[in-house]
């Protein structure tokens, strides 16, 4: 034990090297020093590492890290077949979890760590409450002003509480091996001539071995050793085979369009409504462990999934995910995340190569959820989502070898995308579904944004990397009106919505009859503007929606506003994605897209019909998706029913294709089993629609997920949907239009990029 008490002095004082001339990096910076360097060929490559298991040998002594059962660490094994295996699980570029014996990690650890993010935690929920009070003041204008001083309070205050956790703990670290992960258990590896350097990312301080004479080794290489190493929870993939990457014989890319999901949507809303995230930097446990945080204990806080979920009576749930998942995740639950990256990835093996992810954000209902973490201003929201699909695609980069690496792409150009594809990988994009995008609200009809306030958001977002953007959402707008007909048969849900609407617009939804919106004819509807009197005669003539047996839906078209925002949205190369805006407001859409010749976007309707001017959309060349929350069956009827359409209006299926809208995590359920599952179940293993690679029941965890009992219970199960499609009457007809939905809507992009003026 003397070698390691010794190797462990000298680390845990190691911090002296920075004042000797090395440069660490302040804590808790993305990736120490910056962006990963350029690797060039026989060079060490710091990524290589990745959920690989090692031995880490001193250049210098030639000894091996020993790790032993107390958690004391040192460089004495001799040899690689005494040195102890770590598992290096990346955290993010160039980080990793040293993750070693009896499932612990490597770190710079504190006794006071626990007590202290215990205090720490307790002053954040106490800032966010006082921040809550704030959102809640803002919605009442006039008070803005105020709110805005109680937000700054609040977040100073969950500022200080961190601040103070940090200072105890930092103060008592000490390498060992730690039973669970925490700020001090993530390490950099940095090229370092011919070897590498290993630097704390939290303090900054590097690992070294003693030499003698108060020299110090720095310098470490990554080696095979004997001994296995601990297995890092993760979920399975259960799938087995190279995915298609290459074109088709016609030269066109194959595989399918996810036309609408929001992989950030336990972000939006405050952050705590929702639970979960597509990755943590410490691992499945912390990204899909216990909700209670969020839903109280046993469940008791979940509200909103009673309201939503067919299948949830009350409440109360086991909170507990990692490694059970006794109750979640589950096809009719909303309220837990359903895109964990591992799942993600299963569903790209199936086929999936176009993905339109939403930033989604609703002001209202974040400011009346009691519980936030998160700012409730919509496009602050957008741009956290943001943030964290870009983390999450350099985590998959670091789980895969490093910048570029994984399958997930994020890209910004039509051609990119393609090149992507080809590639076989999955080409994502981003777009926005919410209130007031741009913070275009409007109240008692007066719009709350410029159009010089609209062209610097476009310059803004554009460049961030926004590509489809909703006009209009579920509350009026400075655009126009909401669509409501859909929610009508609801009085329950619709009085909820205009109740909504009037505390967010000041006045209550005006309606007509859905017969007299869908009589007005391609051309007929113009934009209109209104001022207070023009408000009170619309809401006089046209009443708001009450419990009725006959539709209703929104007697506000597009605004001027409106107009001007549709057409410098053709000007950016934006495509505009024309569900949830009411028939007036779409109607004129179509009329601009139709005379400046560029298609429109549907993603995720759910249905063919002529109050939703489908035909007129696939008219501008446009893309129609399903919302697909139906078992296989209803899925066809939907496919056969959007042929017709295409076949009346063009005389042939030639160039035909549709995606999957599924919605996932924004507030929408999943497709349950078939009715006739048990009877005639989908067989397990099953070869996808490529016939490349084969799948299994997914596992993560304990769980075990079977299509036949679960439904879409996650996003990894969407090639067993598809498989369950495959083995219905009809299915296999049908199949061929959702894998040509990547090329159908590159082409879509295509055609808006190329109308780009901007």
């Amino acid at each position: 034990m003397r070698h390691i008490a010794h190797s462990f002095f000298v680390v845990a004082a190691c911090g002296l090297l920075a004042a000797c001339g090395s440069s660490n990096p302040p804590a808790g910076s993305p990736t120490a020093g910056g962006p990963p360097s350029v690797v060039t060929p026989g060079a060490p490559n710091p990524f290589a590492m990745a959920n690989g298991c090692f031995g880490i040998r001193s250049v210098d002594t030639g000894r091996f890290l020993l790790a032993d059962e107390a958690g004391a660490v040192g460089f004495d094994a001799e040899s690689s077949t005494l040195a102890t295996g770590f598992f290096m699980k990346p955290s993010a570029l160039g980080r990793y979890l040293i993750f070693g014996p009896q499932e612990r990690f490597l770190a710079l650890a504190s006794d006071a760590q626990d007590a202290a993010d215990g205090a720490a935690g307790a002053g954040e929920q106490a800032g966010n409450t006082v921040s809550g009070v704030g959102d809640i003041l803002v919605i009442v204008d006039p008070l803005t002003p105020v709110a805005d001083g109680v937000n700054d309070g609040g977040g100073a205050a969950s500022d200080g509480a961190q601040g103070a956790a940090d200072a105890a703990t930092d103060a008592s670290r000490s390498l060992r091996m730690a039973d669970v992960p925490a700020d001090g258990a993530e390490w950099d590896v940095r090229v370092q001539d011919d070897a590498f350097a290993i630097v704390n990312s939290h303090t900054g301080q590097t690992l070294a071995v003693a030499l003698g004479d108060d020299a110090v080794g720095t310098a470490f290489e990554f080696d095979a050793v004997s001994q296995a190493c601990a297995e890092f929870p993760e979920a399975q993939l259960n799938a087995t085979g190279t995915p298609f990457s290459g074109t088709n014989p016609d030269g066109t890319v194959f595989g399918y369009a996810e036309t609408h999901m929001h992989l950030g949507g336990s972000e939006a809303l405050g952050g705590q409504i929702g639970y979960g995230r597509p990755f943590h930097r410490f691992g499945i446990p912390h990204a899909l462990g216990d909700c209670e945080a969020n839903h109280g204990p046993g469940g008791s806080g979940d509200a909103l999934d009673v309201a939503v979920n067919p299948n949830q009576d009350t409440p109360q749930h086991d909170t507990q995910g990692w490694p059970t998942y006794n109750d979640w995740p589950s096809h009719g639950g909303q309220t837990h995340h359903q895109t964990y990256y591992m799942w993600l990835k299963r569903a790209w093996m199936g086929g999936l190569r176009f993905m339109v992810n939403h930033l989604v954000a609703n002001e209202m209902l974040c400011n009346v959820w009691p519980q936030k973490e998160n700012d409730c201003n919509e496009m602050e929201s957008a741009r956290l989502q943001l943030r964290l699909v870009e983390d999450l695609q350099d985590y998959i980069d670091a789980q895969e070898g490093g910048p570029g690496e994984g399958f997930f792409r994020i890209v910004y150009t039509p051609q990119e995308a393609r090149q992507v594809i080809e590639a076989g990988k999955l080409a994502v994009i981003n777009g926005t579904e919410m209130e007031k995008v741009f913070d275009c609200g409007e109240y008692l009809d007066s719009p709350e944004c410029t159009e010089e306030e609209i062209d610097q958001s476009l310059d803004e977002w554009y460049a961030m990397g926004l590509r489809a953007i909703f006009p209009i959402h579920i509350f009026d707008n400075a655009f126009g009106g909401a669509e409501i007909s859909r929610f009508t048969s609801d009085q329950a849900l619709i009085q909820v919505y205009n109740a909504g609407n009037l505390v967010e617009t000041g006045h209550p939804y005006a309606t007509i009859p859905c017969e007299q919106a869908e009589a007005v004819e391609p051309g007929e509807s113009e934009p209109e503007d209104r001022d207070i009197f023009g408000l009170v005669a619309l809401q006089a003539l046209n009443p708001p929606p009450f419990p009725t047996d006959g539709c209703v839906n929104n007697a506000r078209p597009l605004t001027s506003r409106g107009e001007y925002f549709i057409n410098r949205l053709i000007d950016y190369g934006i495509m505009i994605e024309t569900d949830h805006s009411g028939p007036l407001a779409r109607k004129r859409m179509l009329d601009i897209a139709m005379a400046r010749g560029v298609p429109v976007v549907s993603g995720h309707t759910g249905s063919i019909t002529f109050s939703r001017d489908s035909k007129r959309i696939l008219q501008t060349g446009g893309i129609i998706s399903n919302l697909s929350d139906d078992p296989a069956p209803i899925t066809i009827e939907f496919l056969q029913d959007l042929e017709r359409a295409y076949f009346e209006l063009n005389g042939t299926t030639q160039g035909l294709s549709t995606g999957f809208g599924s919605d996932i995590n924004g507030i929408h359920r999943q497709s349950a089993p078939r009715d006739d599952a048990a009877e005639n179940p989908l067989e397990y293993p099953f070869v996808g629609y490529a016939g490349d690679v084969t799948f299994d029941r997914q596992t993560t965890g304990e769980r075990m997920f079977d299509l036949n009992v679960d439904g879409v219970a996650h996003y990894g199960l969407y090639p067993d949907y598809i498989a369950d499609i495959a083995m219905t009457p009809g299915g296999s007809d049908v199949l061929p239009y959702l894998f040509r939905s990547a090329e159908g809507y590159l082409r879509v992009w295509e055609t808006v990029h190329a109308a780009r003026v901007k």
